[in-house]
């Protein structure tokens, strides 16, 4: 059985390399395209460019190896199928759900290795990727006023409802300020408008509540401050803010919670926090769906393995987007929206392997 086992996964490698590549390139030829005419209207050197490729491959690759696991189990269960190679272990007394269990198992380590790539590479790669699109695209004209800008740095966060530039200072409204002390407990600090210039922020008649590390208030003050040590760049309130794709899953759940204390809505993040894991175990689920559709459709010949891969994957994002908008919207809970696809195909693929054997 080993020697299937082998002999499964020589068939599959090939496909997912050249299927997860082939996706990968045409999504970085589509964010070229997408981007192009600002591109060319700023004329970003050619090494910025490939650049720009380079940094937003990982992000892309973890979305391209669903489809190549799709495309390395189609068209390994199709080429055996029609080579008749099935109906012989079928006649040697293995059964249907162990021949596609070296399938299943190899998109349980594909799985494994876009975990790896969501949470180790590609948020790094998004930061840097962001970072020269800012500079290239929005950092030749200055912007002289921003909304909902969210700022961290060491023990602070800062939410602010709008920032507009007037000369060296920064005129604020809706403002929010959370401070983590190092005994434990944190500072809240809110005002409906102020000014931030020079190092120095001044705030119209702060709120300011003091919270035990249990969560409880023990003081609040109005109109009292003590100076405060984040003195960020006035261009700072400017940049574009973190997004999920540039943290990892604890430091995503970090600012989720950081977030809840400042009472800003998180329901976006949380379905972002939940399909850092699910989107991964896609691998495992187009590996477990695809084997018995691509048996049934065999003997129409070979192309028809990539056909079912490319069906597959188009119906599957298509309702991870419908599940995504209506998690976002709060028909579904972030947790149930982000698996609800996996959990269907999931059980798909399950039901068409016990028919099929």
């Amino acid at each position: 059985m080993r020697l299937l086992d082998r002999y499964a996964a020589r068939e599959m490698l090939i496909p997912l390399l050249i299927g997860t590549c082939a996706v990968t390139l045409m999504l970085i030829g589509n964010l070229l395209f997408n981007y192009a005419r600002q591109l060319f209207a700023f004329r970003a050197p050619l090494v910025s460019v490939f650049q720009l490729a380079f940094y937003h491959a990982p992000a892309l690759m973890a979305l391209s190896l669903p489809v190549g696991c799709a495309v390395a189990v189609s068209l390994a269960v199709n080429r055996l199928a029609r080579d008749s190679e099935i109906t012989v272990m079928r006649m040697a007394g293995i059964s249907l759900r162990r021949i596609f269990l070296p399938m299943i198992l190899f998109g349980l380590v594909v799985s494994g290795v876009n975990f790896w790539l969501t949470e180790k590479v590609a948020p790094q790669a998004e930061r840097e990727f962001n970072r020269l699109l800012t500079r290239i695209l929005f950092l030749q004209s200055a912007p002289t006023s921003a909304n909902n800008v969210v700022m961290r740095s060491g023990r602070y966060t800062v939410a602010i409802g709008s920032v507009r530039r007037q000369g060296d200072f920064a005129l604020l409204t809706d403002i929010a300020l959370l401070e983590n002390l190092a005994e434990g407990g944190w500072i809240v600090v809110r005002a409906e408008d102020g000014i931030y210039g020079g190092g120095r922020w001044d705030l119209t008649r702060p709120t300011i509540h003091f919270y035990h590390k249990n969560g409880d208030v023990f003081d609040v003050k109005v109109g009292e401050m003590e100076p405060i040590a984040l003195k960020p760049q006035i261009q700072d309130f400017f940049s574009s803010p973190v997004r999920p794709e540039e943290l990892t899953r604890a430091e995503l759940k970090k600012q989720i919670d950081r977030e809840r204390e400042l009472g800003i809505a998180t329901r976006g993040k949380e379905l972002s926090y939940h399909l850092k894991v699910a989107m991964p175990v896609a691998c495992l689920i187009m590996a477990l769906i695809s084997p018995a559709i691509s048996l049934r459709l065999a003997r129409s010949g070979g192309f028809v393995g990539v056909l079912i891969a490319i069906v597959l994957a188009f119906v599957y994002w298509n309702t991870l987007l419908l599940a995504q908008l209506v998690g976002e919207q709060g028909y579904l809970p972030p947790l149930l929206a982000a698996w609800s696809p996996n959990i269907l195909f999931g059980l798909a693929g399950l039901w068409l392997i016990a028919r099929a054997e």
